[in-house]
């Protein structure tokens, strides 16, 4: 108690003595005795005052460098972490923006060769590597059979080989087990294609003098009955080979589909074929169809007319007679 009554008498004191001070000050104006002592004092504590500005300056320096430096990684973590979001923004957009050109595309395929299609998407590649096989996201819930031909924007992918109610398996068009129809787009020259691989698939035309070029485009044919559509775009000729002592001409194909880069696809679900109704000529009213020969019936008809008229051929029996009296008269004569 009594320590807090000093301290506080004290205090009252020192703001007395201030505000006394400064009055002197005031008054005394630049050439009184406490402006005299303040410029003694600051002449006698410039020097150390700089000595000590000289010596904490670099530690001022460097706590504030350290501050610094870890606002600038604080700050370069955040940006970093911008970067990174910006990074993988660019690339969904990237993503989308692909998708949608393959969807486009499918689109424009589809358009393009007049089919009813499901669309799909890639899941899985197949099982077993032994095959080039993908699985795909529709099945025969999505009305997809077997056999079905799968396409893309960019041509025949394959066909579908097992089905089940949300998912089926397609044989890719490299696959060495498949096989489709296929013709020269420009010429009509008919042949099949078949796959092989890593390597480029071959096409083998039906007649071995085929004028077939290296560029030229082979496409699907469609035959009645046949899986496929005509005129899916199947690859280029790469190369033309020699015709073989078995009279083939093997023509290497590089596909127009790019096999690693397959995401969406079509099942083609409309029939390959419409077969056409037969064709009818007008009937000609002054058109006379010569008789044909004979039917059975007719025959019998002409029989039973024979036998119940014996004159209808213009003899009538006295023909016999005539010719005994003329016997007999030249006998006698």
């Amino acid at each position: 108690m009594f320590q807090r009554r000093r301290a506080r008498a004290l205090l009252v004191v020192l703001v007395l003595l201030s505000l006394v001070l400064v009055t002197v000050d005031f008054r005394s104006g630049d050439d009184g005795p406490l402006d005299r002592l303040r410029g003694g004092l600051t002449a006698v504590l410039r020097p150390i005052q700089d000595g000590l500005v000289t010596l904490v300056r670099p530690v001022g320096d460097a706590a504030g460098s350290v501050a610094d430096l870890f606002r600038a990684r604080s700050e370069n973590e955040r940006l970093r972490a911008q970067v990174d979001e910006l990074r993988e923004r660019r690339r969904s957009v990237a993503d989308v923006e692909r998708e949608n050109e393959e969807l486009r595309e499918l689109l424009g395929m589809r358009e393009g060769t007049g089919v009813e299609a499901v669309a799909a998407r890639v899941v899985a590649l197949g099982p077993t590597g032994f095959e080039w096989t993908v699985v795909i996201d529709v099945g025969t819930d999505d009305g997809v059979e077997r056999d079905m031909p799968v396409v893309n924007g960019d041509g025949l992918v394959g066909r579908v080989i097992q089905v089940e109610r949300n998912a089926a398996r397609v044989l890719l068009a490299i696959d060495p087990n498949f096989g489709a129809p296929a013709r020269h787009a420009a010429n009509g020259e008919t042949g099949t294609v078949i796959g092989r691989g890593g390597d480029p698939m071959l096409f083998q035309p039906f007649d071995p003098e085929a004028q077939i070029e290296v560029g030229d485009e082979i496409v699907t044919s469609a035959y009645q009955s046949g899986a496929f559509p005509g005129g899916i775009p199947i690859g280029s000729v790469a190369s033309v080979g020699e015709v073989t002592a078995g009279l083939v001409l093997d023509v290497q194909i590089q596909p127009f589909v790019d096999f690693t880069r397959i995401h969406h696809v079509l099942v083609v679900t409309s029939e390959p074929v419409v077969e056409l109704p037969p064709f009818e000529l007008s009937p000609d009213p002054e058109f006379t169809p010569p008789p044909g020969p004979p039917t059975a019936e007719q025959d019998e008809g002409d029989e039973d007319d024979d036998e119940a008229d014996p004159d209808a051929d213009g003899s009538d029996g006295s023909d016999g007679d005539d010719a005994e009296a003329q016997a007999d008269d030249e006998d006698g004569t």
